[in-house]
């Protein structure tokens, strides 16, 4: 062995030195040393020129073969060369040893040492560090106490912190950290692997407290050191600390940097972690994959508005050229509202898995995108139908409901129903909720609270879904019994419940118990009322035909009205044709979005409803000034699986003559059971026939 060492020989067959002795032996040496990995074809090639020169017993160039087989992840072909030499030495043992353990072949590594004894040879060094490895990775305690044992006899080994830093590691990994500390504290000079060995290891244990102690007693701190905490307190969510570390490093690479990000994105401080993140970019540090992974998840949650930094994030990403990025920025463009940007790029995956397919379903679905949606999992299906894994799951389904109840489709809603109970899919709190929800919207009140009914477990999700079906059907009372039992089982109400309540009260004219609740917010649950809050209570006021008490509340209120609210209080002055009232809204409407057009068209329907023509005529005189364009509505319907939109004054669909005499069939049997239009929006030079044309077809 000393004799391949004196030839320059790495112990474990790395970069072989030496100088053969024939002109063969340092042709094959020297194309062994330029090419550090080889093809299967090409290691055959090599192999046949070692018998053809019958140089196939020279334990030094087999060694080099072996340590390449490795490298190139090939080891079938080393364990045939390592059989075929008649007299392999301890280096040659060392480098098939060295390569079982590189490629994750443990139980063959654990083989081959057990071979390597029986032969005979004593391990070195270089012998018990990979067969330790093998031990960790299979866990097993027993063996690697038997090589501890082995060791400590194995003179100028019991001392090698190579060997025992392997030692520390294989306990910690089979869950033996007394013995690892045992074995740390006989250590003669730990160097600092060892320190983060310990360090690391009693982290993985769960001992954040004891790893703690263990860095500020080490003697050296590197920058493992330092990133290995950090990281550790991020994880745990100790971000106080985390940033306290981090502020004290002496020098910070990539991994300090990443460490803090992902504790922050972990820990839901997503602004903050953009804010590290610019931090980082001014320091001058180039980010890396994982870098653009944290980033990009935390704008998929932050309340980032910076348009140019949000560009620069996306070149970065793209960039990447990373699938999980990819994935990452799926959710990313969804959040931010880009939804062709996400379908390009989902478009753009070449493998997607079922979280890929999720992504841009629920991106779609999230975007009120909802025919897209479906869309898109029918094409799920036909693409993914042979596929083993790719199968929808509750996360799937949970975007499908709510895109139905988007679009009001009770058929579709019913059939995806129906597959969840034929496909096995679990129906857990989430999937449940969702459908109560989706039955709600699409009309079916009663399948609604039969689901509801018969939930083993309720979460508060569940029981604001429940609410809020009964507001959509006009049933406050039921609502606020629903409400009272959730507060029996004592489930703590929040701003959503109580938006729920609040629109169950205005749609069943229950003025004074809306009241009462929004009252009750702060007083008994210490919930401050946001701007959904304030636009129900405007609501139901103005539903009252409070106009004056409607107007006050909105003067009086702590936080500037938005749009939707100033919006309800002028759908009522429409409605109990309060002209003076609606001008002055629409005046504070047009301040906050000149170019909206409901904005323009409600006031000139409450000029319309009151005979105001003159007036109706200068509103639209003034859109036209101002270059605002109504938008035309818009419906759908969905027939055998296929989503049908029509919009206003649309007539290309191929069925429309059709469309239209079921209609007009439609109108004469309302009209036969006492219904009666509304024409007083209609334009003004319109006959009574041509109105009512107008109303039911736009």
């Amino acid at each position: 062995m000393n004799s391949m060492r004196n030839l320059g020989l790495d112990p474990i067959g790395n970069s072989p030195q030496f100088v053969p002795r024939t002109k063969d032996q340092r042709y094959l040496s020297l194309l062994l040393q330029r090419v550090p990995i080889l093809k299967l074809h090409q290691l055959k090639q090599i192999q046949a020129q070692l018998f053809h020169k019958s140089i196939d017993q020279d334990n030094i160039l087999i060694t080099r073969m072996i340590s390449i087989c490795s490298a190139s992840g090939i080891m079938n072909c080393a364990s045939r060369l390592f059989n075929h030499v008649q007299e392999p030495d301890l280096i040659l043992w060392n480098s098939m040893l060295k390569g079982y353990t590189r490629n994750n072949l443990f139980e063959e590594a654990i083989f081959l040492y057990a071979q390597l004894l029986q032969k005979g040879f004593f391990p070195d060094q270089f012998t018990f560090p990979c067969i330790l490895k093998a031990c960790a990775a299979i866990t097993s305690t027993g063996l690697g106490q038997q090589i501890h044992a082995s060791l400590v006899k194995s003179k100028g080994v019991s001392d090698n912190v190579f060997v025992l830093n392997s030692l520390l590691d294989m306990y910690f990994k089979c869950r033996r950290d007394e013995a690892a500390m045992l074995v740390f504290q006989q250590m003669v000079e730990p160097d600092s692997t060892s320190w983060n060995i310990m360090v690391s290891g009693l982290l993985s244990a769960g001992n954040l407290e004891a790893a703690g102690k263990l860095f500020n007693e080490m003697p050296h701190r590197d920058v493992v050191s330092w990133n290995t905490m950090v990281s550790a307190y991020a994880k745990s969510g100790d971000i106080e600390n985390a940033r306290k570390l981090f502020k004290e490093m002496p020098n910070r690479n990539v991994v300090s940097w990443n460490a803090l990000l992902a504790g922050l994105s972990q820990n839901g401080q997503y602004d903050e972690a953009l804010s590290v993140f610019s931090q980082m970019l001014t320091s001058g540090i180039k980010p890396d994959n994982a870098t653009i992974l944290s980033v990009v998840s935390s704008v998929s949650a932050a309340s980032l508005e910076e348009e140019r930094f949000i560009e620069h994030i996306i070149i970065l990403a793209k960039s990447a050229e990373s699938v999980s990025v990819s994935k990452a920025m799926l959710k990313m463009y969804s959040k931010l509202g880009r939804v062709d940007q996400a379908r390009k790029l989902f478009d753009e995956i070449p493998e997607k898995d079922l979280a890929t397919w999720n992504s841009m379903i629920v991106g779609y679905s999230q975007n009120q995108r909802p025919a897209e949606a479906i869309e898109l999992f029918q094409h799920m299906q036909s693409e993914c139908k042979c596929k083993i894994g790719i199968k929808p799951d509750g996360i799937t389904m949970v975007s499908l409901i709510d895109a139905c109840s988007q679009l009001g489709t009770l058929g579709l809603g019913e059939w995806l129903h129906a597959y969840i109970e034929k496909n096995r899919i679990e129906l857990d709190v989430f999937l449940v909720t969702a459908l109560i929800d989706m039955y709600a919207k699409c009309g079916d009140l009663g399948r609604s609270g039969h689901l509801f009914l018969g939930m083993p477990r309720r979460d508060l999700a569940t029981w604001n879904a429940m609410i809020k079906g009964l507001s959509i059907h006009g049933q406050g009372k039921e609502a606020l019994e629903i409400f009272f039992q959730m507060k029996r089982n004592g489930v703590t109400p929040n701003d959503i419940t109580f938006i729920g309540l609040l629109s169950a009260c205005n749609h069943g004219g229950l003025t004074a118990e809306g009241l009462k609740l929004f009252d009750a917010m702060e007083s008994e649950y210490a919930i401050v009322p946001k701007i959904e809050h304030y636009g129900c209570v405007v609501d139901l006021l103005s539903r009252a035909g409070r106009l004056t008490d409607a107007y006050e509340f909105v003067k009086h209120m702590p936080i500037e009205p938005d749009r939707a609210v100033w919006g309800a209080l002028l759908s009522a002055c429409r409605f109990y044709q309060n002209v003076e009232l609606a001008e002055i809204v629409a005046c504070k409407l047009v301040e906050l979005d000149p170019r909206h057009d409901g904005n323009y068209v409600l006031l000139s329907n409450v000029y319309a409803s009151a005979g105001k023509w003159r007036d109706v005529a200068r509103v639209r005189a003034c859109m036209k000034a101002q270059h605002v364009q109504k938008a035309p509505g818009c419906s759908s319907v969905v027939i055998e699986g296929v989503v049908h939109e029509f919009t206003s004054g649309d007539k290309s669909h191929p069925s429309i003559e059709v469309i239209y005499n079921a209609w007009d069939e439609l109108v004469k049997r309302m009209k036969h059971m006492g219904y009666e239009p509304d024409t007083g929006v209609s334009l003004r030079n319109m006959d009574e026939e041509e109105s009512e044309q107008a109303l039911y077809r736009q």
